[in-house]
């Protein structure tokens, strides 16, 4: 049988991935109904909008070693179909903190069957450059699943009710299945390829070591970002004077994250052409600025915080695709379930913290009609572009990545 061309396994991958992120963003978009409804504390919602991440992290390194000694379309299988059960779940059944604790939880392990998994899936079957490119595509997908995920919440939300949402998601999470059978087994060689003598070790994959880091430090600030976004823009409209006419605050989040596709794609590709770890440092000392300049403006003109949101979304996304490609060239083809699942393992604990250390911080510093609050959780935000940036140069190798192994 014929080898499946780069670009139909990318398209097909990366339509599984973004179709299984549609729940993502249901809760970060619907939080300020959430709070109100359920009468939840600010640190309580820094919890519903980042156990998801934690259930990730917990599942991942299970799920993405399972790819190594199964068939991983049936990894995704079986992961999209509790994903989609999660999310309908919670727009079904869903009246408290407690429930929707557990059942964002169930959502990001299912979610953790799905993402590395693919890349792993992905990787197996691309070879050299296009590899490279085919994995900085499939992870900067992320955010176009993440923007997708806000829109369609956002605009279900206003059509229907905040529970439509989860509903909807739910049912197009089940659209990756479909798109699974289409997907060829992956080359026998591929499968068979000997264990290299010297395993993943971190001790001694320096280069591996600073993409998991750096990918830590990326999602702390991205899913900061994501599930306060909405809250602060929606604070800062009610300031006196800024009170200005915008879509669905969700729609807005969405359309932020949507921009930071093509710029994570494009940061991709000049990794692989030039010094990686350079286009990556780089990338993430601009997001650090962005977020001192949200500190700084806090509570200010809604133009210009709103401008420093929207560039934020964008920003603190721009190096996923290049980290994802650097840690695909920094594995050997047949450790790379176990060492993705570090990755995703590490990277997504982090993505956990970040919204609900930027809770607490809110909440400590006088809650979210606070301009002194918001400017402390930028701060902290920020923190995690700054270890990207630190990581990835300490890490730093002076051979470009080559791919293909």
């Amino acid at each position: 049988m014929p080898r499946q061309s780069a670009s139909l396994i990318t398209a097909l991958l990366t339509f599984v991935l973004v179709a299984n992120l549609v729940p993502l963003m249901t809760v970060p978009t619907v939080l300020p109904d959430l709070q109100a409804r359920w009468h939840l504390t600010a640190g309580q919602a820094g919890w519903i909008g980042s156990i998801y991440f934690a259930g990730y992290a917990i599942a991942a390194p299970i799920l993405a070693s399972l790819s190594d000694r199964i068939d991983g379309r049936w990894v995704l299988a079986g992961s999209s179909l509790a994903g989609a059960a999660a999310s309908i779940a919670f727009g079904i059944c869903a009246d408290g903190f407690w429930l929707a604790f557990a059942l964002r939880f169930v959502s990001g392990a299912a979610m953790a069957g799905v993402h590395m998994p693919g890349l792993k899936m992905l990787a197996d079957r691309t070879l050299g450059p296009a590899q490279l490119r085919s994995a900085g595509i499939y992870t900067s997908s992320y955010a176009l699943g993440n923007a997708g995920s806000a829109l369609i919440a956002g605009v279900v939300q206003s059509l229907l009710d905040w529970r439509a949402p989860f509903v909807v998601g739910g049912i197009v999470t089940l659209l990756a299945l479909p798109a699974l059978a289409l997907l060829r087994p992956a080359p026998r060689q591929a499968a068979k390829e000997e264990t290299p003598a010297h395993p993943v070790m971190l001790r001694r994959n320096r280069a591996l070591v600073a993409y998991i880091v750096g990918f830590a430090g990326n999602t702390w600030e991205v899913f900061a970002i994501r599930v306060w976004f909405v809250a602060c823009l929606a604070w800062t409209l009610r300031l006196p004077g800024n009170d200005i006419d915008l879509p669905n605050l969700g729609v807005v989040s969405g359309l932020a994250a949507l921009a930071g596709v093509p710029v994570s794609i494009a940061v991709a590709e000049l990794a692989v052409r030039y010094r990686g770890s350079t286009v990556i440092v780089v990338t993430a000392l601009l997001s650090v600025l962005v977020c001192l300049g949200l500190a700084a403006t806090a509570g200010g003109n809604v133009f210009v915080v709103l401008a420093l949101l929207v560039l934020l979304q964008v920003t603190s996304f721009a190096d996923v695709g290049a980290l994802g490609a650097g840690a695909v060239a920094a594995t050997h083809a047949a450790e790379r379930g176990r060492a993705f699942g570090i990755y995703a393992t590490v990277g997504f604990a982090s993505g956990f913290a970040g919204p609900a250390v930027v809770g607490l911080v809110l909440e400590r510093l006088g809650g979210t009609e606070s301009p002194d609050a918001w400017a402390g959780a930028f701060l902290v935000m920020g923190v995690g572009s700054a270890v990207t940036a630190a990581a990835v140069w300490f890490g730093r190798s002076d051979q470009r990545p080559s791919g293909g192994r």
